[in-house]
């Protein structure tokens, strides 16, 4: 009869609760097949099955209940203490409620470096005051570079206007000896012609044609010599800062590059950012000591609390290190008395539900004993079954 009760309740829920039903019915009454017996054994079988899961339900309820109502002993217990017993629970609990509030404020506080960057400052914490150096003289270096190459490109550009420059004046100097000497020959012309055709006195004439046109010719040689030496000059100091310039582009490609793979290793932009990076992860290591300490601290007054409430023999000394607020101000004691009492109340109505239930079913199938009494051994031997599977699962 037990097993097949077993077989029954374990299976309740099942898509084939009608088979196992069948099944239980032609178990329990095998000599008996006809339709009325059939129903008969059906019937017991819900019921019971009701009972069970009633009793079940209300042995929790029940367990529930007593843990409820000693919680509130323990309430009731701590409320009625004297000032001089609830001074040290009182300050224990306070260190506790300032450590729960520093360690959320560390957890609830935005990260300025991530996880990643965090794990690769601290693989490289050894060497990094090294880096930062580095990339910094790097970097001073490169802005020196460019500064020298804006330099060299200026020159550069100097030397090659001036060049052109006397170029161009060296081109109206030739054409300039042009003009003087035609005009020259053609004065010497016209002198030769007054003092042959005229018989004009020219002597002052050939003084003053012979002055400027020594004049002229020794300014514009002058000049032109000028001219031909700077376009040298201009020329050498021109290559020079080219190469000059070519030489500092190779540097400042090569410490541009450096700098690059730098950055690039580290995930940053400069040895600025990288240093705020190390500031940063520096501060971390600070919050996750302090967080560490908190932690330790937390702990002691946790067992501190529980040590302090043990000895005056409490259901749960343990459950107070999470309701430090509740033996710190009184409004939150009594507010967490009167969520127990509701909580309460509703289990002791659904536990009256439910013993309703259990009576009410058994009612019922003591009714069926006096409708069927030919039936009464029957039912009997699985009320008693019913009755230990009862217990049994409470």
């Amino acid at each position: 009869m037990m097993g097949f009760l077993k077989r029954f309740f374990s299976r309740k829920n099942n898509a084939d609760h009608e088979n196992d039903v069948q099944d239980m019915t032609d178990d329990l009454f095998p000599e008996e097949n006809d339709l009325d017996h059939r129903k008969v054994g059906h019937y017991v079988l819900d019921h019971c099955e009701q009972i069970i899961e009633s009793a079940r339900e209300l042995g929790e309820e029940k367990k529930e209940y007593d843990i409820v109502t000693s919680y509130l002993k323990d309430i009731e217990f701590l409320t009625d203490l004297p000032e001089e017993q609830k001074a040290p629970i009182r300050d224990v609990a306070e260190n506790i409620s300032k450590l729960h509030q520093e360690r959320d404020q560390y957890l609830n506080m935005s990260k300025k470096i991530s996880d990643a960057q965090y794990v690769m400052l601290e693989q490289m914490e050894p060497d990094i005051q090294d880096t930062v150096r580095r990339m910094r003289e790097n970097e001073a270096y490169q802005t020196t570079i460019k500064h020298d190459m804006a330099y060299l490109e200026g020159e550069k550009m100097q030397w090659t206007l001036l060049r052109s420059e006397l170029l161009h004046e060296k081109y109206v100097l030739r054409i300039a000896s042009y003009i003087v000497f035609s005009a020259f020959f053609l004065c010497l012309i016209l002198l030769v012609v007054l003092q042959a055709g005229f018989s004009v006195d020219i002597t002052w004439g050939w003084i003053v044609l012979a002055t400027l046109a020594a004049g002229g010719g020794f300014f514009i040689f002058v000049r032109y010599q000028n001219a031909v030496s700077g376009i040298a000059r201009a020329e050498s100091n021109a290559n020079r800062a080219i190469s000059l310039l070519n030489k500092t582009k190779i540097k400042y490609v090569n410490i541009t590059n450096a700098v690059d793979y730098a950055c690039e290793k580290y995930h940053v932009r400069n040895a600025r950012e990288l240093e705020y990076q190390w500031e940063q992860y520096l501060e971390e290591v600070r919050r996750k000591e302090r967080y560490m300490r908190t932690n330790d601290d937390l702990d002691y007054y946790n067992q501190k609390l529980i040590r302090l409430l043990k000895e005056y023999r409490l259901y749960d000394a343990k459950a107070w290190v999470d309701q430090p607020l509740a033996l710190i101000h009184p409004g939150e004691m009594s507010e967490m008395k009167h969520n127990l009492l509701v909580r309460r109340q509703k289990l002791r109505a659904r536990i009256q539900y439910n013993a309703n239930v259990v009576e009410q079913e058994r009612a019922q199938i003591d009714h069926l004993m006096s409708l069927h009494p030919e039936y009464e051994e029957e039912i009997r031997g699985i009320i008693q079954s019913v009755d230990k599977l009862s217990v049994g699962e409470i």
